[in-house]
């Protein structure tokens, strides 16, 4: 019972598909029990096979030497015959070598092999010495070579036929024990030729004289026990010269054997050897041919019992198969349909029908829904076929707006800043103002608007590069600053000691996450604080996590889900209070994606919120040295809240620090410093502290360390230096390098680039630009700076002007301009700066697009910076600096 429900949560294929393996399985399993005998018998076989010819070679090599050895006796100093024998021995012992120690093998294990290998490498050296033996050291090496000899067949003798048939065991046995027995006549042999030639020598040895005639006594019992019927070895054993061999054995041990005797003994020795190696080949084609006749043998059993089983495994396979088709046929073809009907796959046929039972009830019900599902997918796809096509038009849409409305949008930002520099009361100021702040409001839309645009085609990419981090967190929040003085809100930032100076990453990207996160938390702060920190995070992946902290209006929970959503707000009176498209988090969410991190919230109603994103980075390899400033300087903190911030920076900088809780407890200490930091508090008269310490370090360089929120334009008087808090890094790096170098400098809050611009005549900046508008922007702002400057109206006049002999110190030029557009332009004047040997020109782009493939066709035609439209003189000035046209 419990089998047939188990069985019922099985399909019907494969209940059919077990009742046929189950069988085949069994079959395998036998058919593998069978196989296994064959496998091991032949495996015997190769065995007895590379063992044969081994065993041969050896004994053949054996033969070899002891005629070598022979005829270095008898011809000291002539060549005769010896190089045909020691080129005949080589290719023996060669064979030897190959038979044993091929990778193929199966004779013997490696070590084994490699034993034997040695040894034929020994008999190798011993061979190469011989030519150049004396008598004696020929005695000697035929000692040797037959010690190696006796070495190799024992290591080949240790392989086994035990695996093998009785008769073929036994043959393998009398095979063995000939090619032992010939050993040792022909040891015997060369023993008689050492007594011939020295007879003190042979008293040494006569032990292993009686070993070698007890050897063939020995061996010649064992192949008469294995029952080898050898008629011509019982002929050599019966003949006079054999039992008269039993009388001269006995002269030799007693030394009563006259040479002539031995010489007769050594000849009929050498005779009965040979008879004895015909006999020996006799046995081995006869092993050899029972070997191949078996191996046949085994080879045909197996083929038969393989074919048999294919035979049982083919029939069972076509009686499961005829059953599971006429069962499974027509269930098959249903399931396969309605699997490639859920898989939503194209060019879906109807089941046909055939015949008028429940199957074709069943089909003609399914072609139906199959029918009804294929109508609704092409209605699908046309809508959004015509999404995509519409989204494609919108991107175009906005791409293009944003460059007919930045054209405008220049010529109001470029005019209000130009405006702000004339003399205007009150009233026309704060005007001014609006008017730039509604504009940058303006840009700031389009460019969101754009991005968001972007990034859902796909087409934003991610432009990494090495930059300074610190940098980047006091410049994007100095941005709010001007906005967090007017609310009253205090900015915090915290950096983590464990930082990396420089990092690789997108840094226009993490500065616009980060604008558009302290932009929200001083929006919608109306009082408190503004905290911004930075952690290090290591592991497998190093990340940097930036979370932003404020005390604001806070968000409801029910929002926190959809915050990051385009267009959402937490409420409507939201916008209608603050304003804004609810763009700004969509894009820092999306953004983040990007660069494979992540975003959240954590939020209170009335309480605050607290914004965090982690994203990976990689840590720049260049990781330059601080160079120490190696000065001195007195510390006086006021209990402020950035005395630790400021601690950090002086012991990163390489400044000696020594601190006072005020000036009063600095005059008693009795301290010297070449510069003090003076830290700025409400309860100290900042006028009367700063006499003090200048009566007292009258030598002393006096920096003003002001909050934000408090910034006295008096102190700044008193002072060398001011650095608003908390914007550190590189304003206090510049303001203390200054006072080092005995220069005094005047940092103010919100600091902007001062450069010297170019001070010579003779060399002006080239404005490339066809809109009037655009032109008298640009101009005014080379003016206020005292730079002088010529305009051509398009690419054709600016080419002309740059190749008929004109000098300047860089190039304006606009991209889309008549006659001649700026990227035509531009690889022209290339081409001429390479055809006429000069140094290059430095270019900048100016265009109102800001399209990924516009910019990149601006840098692929040759300019060096780009310049998006609206632009201001310091971003200007800016570009101006970093490719050093001051100095061009």
């Amino acid at each position: 019972m419990i089998t047939m429900v188990i069985l019922t949560h099985f399909s019907i294929k494969a209940r059919l598909f077990l009742l046929c393996l189950i069988p085949t399985l069994v079959i395998l399993a036998v058919a593998w029990r069978l196989f296994l005998p064959f496998e091991s018998r032949l495996d015997t076989y190769h065995v007895l096979n590379q063992k044969i010819g081994a065993i041969n070679q050896v004994t053949t090599s054996s033969a070899l030497f002891y005629t070598l050895l022979s005829v270095q006796l008898r011809s000291e100093n002539s060549e005769d015959s010896r190089p045909q024998l020691k080129q005949d021995l080589a290719e023996s012992l060669d064979k030897i070598v190959l038979d044993t120690g091929s990778t193929n093998s199966h004779f013997g294990s490696k070590s084994n092999r490699t034993l034997i290998e040695n040894r034929v490498l020994d008999l190798h050296h011993l061979l190469d010495e011989l030519p150049s033996a004396s008598q004696s050291e020929t005695l000697e090496l035929g000692r040797q070579v037959f010690n190696l000899l006796y070495e190799v067949m024992a290591d080949l003798q240790k392989t086994n036929s035990f695996l093998a048939p009785v008769d073929i065991h036994t043959l393998d046995l009398v095979y063995s024990d000939l090619h032992w027995f010939a050993f040792w006549v022909q040891k015997e042999a060369w023993l008689i030729k050492e007594l011939t030639m020295d007879q003190e020598v042979f008293q040494s040895r006569q032990t292993e004289y009686f070993q070698a005639v007890e050897r063939q006594q020995q061996y010649f019992e064992r192949i008469i026990d294995n029952g080898a019927q050898l008629e011509q070895l019982m002929l050599s054993f019966t003949q006079p010269e054999f039992l008269q061999a039993a009388l001269i054995r006995e002269k030799i041990v007693s030394n009563e054997a006259d040479p002539q005797a031995l010489a007769s003994y050594v000849k009929n020795v050498e005779e009965r050897y040979l008879a004895i190696d015909k006999l020996v080949q006799s046995v081995n084609q006869h092993l050899s041919t029972q070997l191949n006749v078996r191996l046949q043998q085994e080879k045909m059993s197996m083929l038969s019992i393989s074919a048999s089983l294919l035979a049982v495994l083919a029939l069972l396979f076509v009686l499961g198969a005829s059953t599971s088709s006429r069962i499974s046929s027509k269930l098959k073809r249903i399931i396969n349909t309605m699997s490639r009907l859920r898989e939503k796959q194209n060019g879906i046929e109807q089941i046909p029908i055939d015949g008028k039972d429940e199957f074709s009830r069943f089909t003609i019900n399914l072609n139906h829904i199959i029918e009804k599902q294929q109508q609704y997918e092409s209605a699908l796809v046309e809508t959004k076929e015509a999404a995509i096509a519409a989204n494609r038009a919108k991107s175009a849409f906005l791409a293009n707006m944003s460059h007919e409305i930045r054209t405008p949008l220049n010529g109001i930002i470029g005019m209000t800043e130009i405006l702000s520099r004339s003399e205007f009361t009150g009233n026309e100021r704060e005007i001014l103002a609006d008017i730039d702040t509604s504009s940058q409001a303006l840009l700031i839309l389009i460019n969101d608007i754009l991005d968001l645009s972007k990034i859902e085609s796909g087409n934003l990419e991610l432009a990494p590069h090495r930059f300074e981090l610190a940098e980047l967190v006091y410049d994007t929040v100095n941005l709010v600053n001007a906005k967090a003085l007017s609310q009253h809100i205090e900015l915090n930032i915290y950096l983590d000691p464990a930082l990396p100076r420089f990092i690789i990453a997108d840094e226009y990207r993490l500065k616009q996450v980060l604008m558009n996160l302290l932009s929200n938390a001083v929006k919608f702060t109306k009082d408190g604080y503004v905290n911004t920190g930075l952690t290090l995070e290591t592991g497998d992946i190093t990340s940097i996590r930036f979370a932003v902290s404020d005390t604001g209006s806070g968000i409801d929970k029910e929002m926190l889900n959809t915050i990051f959503d385009p267009f959402i707000q937490e409420d409507s009176s939201i916008t209608r209070r603050f304003g804004g498209t609810g763009l700004g988090l969509a894009i820092c969410r999306q953004l983040v994606d990007l660069m494979q991190g992540d975003i959240h919230v954590q939020s209170t109603k009335g309480l605050g919120s607290c914004f965090e994103f982690v994203v990976p980075i990689e840590v720049a390899e260049d990781q330059p040295q601080v160079e120490p400033l190696a000065t001195q300087a007195l510390l006086i903190t006021n209990m402020s809240n950035y005395s630790s911030a400021i601690r950090r920076e002086c012991v990163q900088w390489g400044i000696q620090l020594n601190e006072a809780r005020d000036v009063e407890q600095a005059v008693k200490s009795g301290l010297s410093a070449v510069c003090i930091l003076y830290c700025q508090s409400l309860s100290h008269s900042v006028q009367s502290d700063l006499i003090a310490l200048r009566e007292h370090f009258s030598s002393a360089k006096i920096v003003v360390l002001q909050h934000h929120l408090f910034v006295n334009k008096d102190a700044i008087h008193l002072a060398q230096a001011s650095i608003t808090l908390p914007f550190l890094g590189a304003r206090f790096e510049r303001a203390l390098k200054a006072l080092v170098a005995d220069t005094e400098t005047d940092l103010t809050p919100v600091e902007e680039s001062q450069l010297d611009y170019l001070e010579c005549n003779h060399k002006r900046i080239l404005i490339v630009e066809d809109n009037l508008m655009n032109q008298k922007i640009a101009s005014f702002f080379l003016e206020k700076a005292g730079i002088g400057y010529v305009v051509a109206n398009n690419g054709q006049e600016a080419v002309d002007a740059i190749t008929q002999g004109g000098h300047f110190a860089a190039v304006l030029m606009d991209c889309m301009m008549p006659v001649m557009d700026g990227l035509t332009a531009t690889k022209k004047i290339r081409e001429w700066e390479k055809e006429q040997g000069v140094e290059k020109l430095p270019i900048i782009a100016l265009t109102a697009s800001v399209l990924e493939e516009d910019i990149k066709s601006c840098f692929d035609a040759g300019m060096d910076a780009y310049l998006p439209k609206p632009y201001k003189s310091k971003q200007l000035f800016d570009i101006f600096s970093d490719l050093q046209v001051a100095n061009s």
